[in-house]
Parts: structure tokens; sequence; C-alpha cells
């Protein structure tokens, strides 16, 4: 008996070890971070790019979960407005070019990663969560020589 309780922990490992380089090998259904999934989506007829919700955006129009979570992002001492500045050159390069005001030290926007998280990972029937399981390699991408994180960042599709 004792040589099965043994014997299954470390079957179980091995069948790890084995699966685990076809998994990190796997091609990347997100290659392009931000732009793989905020596409148009023709099956469900909607359009999730970032050059759609920016236009709501900066016309003042934000939805009321997004706004508050851009105010509990923001920096200290700074009042959000509820409309975005406009930045259409910062859909040439996304996400890098928004970090032009959305940088870790901002002072007058919220920063980046703060704001995305908030975004991606929290509040009720969050599609990244309920869909995409809140998986970080959709967004974050390793470098499996290196060890290194990195996010793609490139021109809405």
């Amino acid at each position: 008996m004792s040589i099965r309780r043994s014997f299954t922990p470390a079957f179980l490992l091995l069948a790890a070890l084995m699966v685990l380089p076809s998994l990190v090998m796997a091609a990347d259904p997100f290659p392009k971070g931000c732009v793989s999934c905020h596409t148009v989506d023709k099956a469900k007829g909607a359009d999730h790019r970032l050059s759609v919700a920016m236009a709501q955006w900066t016309a003042g129009k934000v939805d009321a979960g997004l706004l508050a979570q851009s105010k509990a992002s923001m920096p200290a001492g700074v009042a959000l407005k509820g409309k975005h500045p406009s930045a259409e050159d910062s859909l040439e390069d996304i996400p890098n070019a928004c970090l032009d005001c959305h940088d870790p030290g901002s002072k007058k926007a919220p920063p980046f990663s703060q704001l995305l998280h908030l975004v991606h990972l929290t509040g009720a029937n969050n599609v990244f969560v309920t869909t995409f399981k809140g998986d970080c390699t959709h967004c974050h991408k390793l470098d499996a020589k290196t060890g290194a994180w990195s996010m793609p960042s490139g021109p809405e599709q």
C-alpha cells in the first residue's frame, strides 16, 4: 500500500513534466496582446476595437463601471473628468503609446497596469475572467529563453 502512495504522486509529477513542454510550446492564440482580443466579433455583431471605445470616451460616453474603476486607480489628489482626451495617435501602437500618459508614475491619468488589471480582473460577469479565465499570458508574454516578461504592442487590426 505504501508503494502505491509514493508511486501515484511520482507518476503525476512525471506526467505533468511530460505535458508541460507541449503547453509552453503551443501556438499563442493572442500573440499581439491587446489588439488580438480587441477586435470585431462578427459572430456576435460586436466591435471591441479600442478605436471604437476611444471614440466613445472622447465624447464623454464612459461606462459607469469603467469610470468607477478609473477613479479607483487615479493618482491621489487628481480628479477624473469622465472624458478621455483625444488620443487617436495612440492607436498606432497599443499599449506602448498609452504609456505616454498612463505610465506607472503618472500624475494626470490612472497608471496603465493598475487600471487594466482592475478592468480585466474584477467585476461580476467580467468577460476576461469568464471567457478567457483571467489568463495573464493573453497579455503578458514570457520569453522562454530569458524568463523575461513583456507585452506586445502594435496597431489595431
